[in-house]
């Protein structure tokens, strides 16, 4: 029981990390700056519903899809840790990852619902680093039933989480600033970089077994 809360943690902590609401928080800001409070707040509820699709459907399917691809589990956590590993060393320099949000999509998100669907909902909640880090912990070879649950559990409750930092994204803005936020990214990026260290040790051990 004590060993599956302990995994229910990692899971949670390690999918808000490379999530990092509270990073996406100026993002947010400046991108609904003249929004009246109702339409920030639709605004956020679209970003997180389009994540949650997004980072549910990819966990549910992506057994299919490395089964037609003919892709080793263990490979995937080699790869997804590489990518992890370079999100992390751009959240440890302050600066959001080209991985999550290219200028062509903040250029783009202009429409004021569009914007919950690009660029907050994906990629800069839902991106390729968090959407590889689900699928690593809900469809490795030795997960079992139970703890397939606990990482959808764990998902939901950082989505529900992620719902809480960002309806206070306001509040958060004024105490912290951009400069609180930057620093919170960059020990978000130091856990991101020990667990992509993780994945690609365990993917490289499971492959040369």
């Amino acid at each position: 029981m004590i060993s599956l809360a302990i995994y229910f943690v990692t899971v949670a902590v390690s999918i808000f990390a490379i999530m990092n609401p509270i990073g996406a928080v100026p993002t947010l800001m400046v991108l609904t700056e003249n929004f009246k409070h109702e339409e920030r707040m639709k605004v956020i509820r679209k970003s997180i519903l389009v994540a949650g699709g997004m980072i549910i459907g990819f966990m549910l399917i992506g057994v299919y899809i490395f089964s037609v691809l003919g892709i080793n589990i263990s490979d995937f956590k080699v790869a997804g840790g590489v990518l992890l590993f370079k999100v992390a060393f751009d959240m440890l320099q302050g600066k959001t990852s080209n991985t999550k949000l290219t200028q062509q999509e903040e250029q783009e998100s202009v429409d004021r619902e569009a914007v919950g669907i690009v660029p907050i909902g994906t990629p800069l909640l839902a991106g390729p680093g968090t959407i590889t880090t689900s699928i690593i912990y809900f469809n490795s070879g030795s997960t079992t039933i139970p703890e397939k649950l606990i990482v959808f559990g764990a998902v939901v409750v950082v989505l529900i989480a992620s719902y809480i930092v960002l309806s206070l994204s306001t509040i958060l803005f004024k105490k912290m600033g951009k400069t609180g936020s930057l620093l919170i990214s960059r020990i978000m990026g130091l856990l991101l970089a020990s667990i992509a260290v993780e994945f690609i040790s365990t993917g490289i051990i499971s492959i040369v077994k």
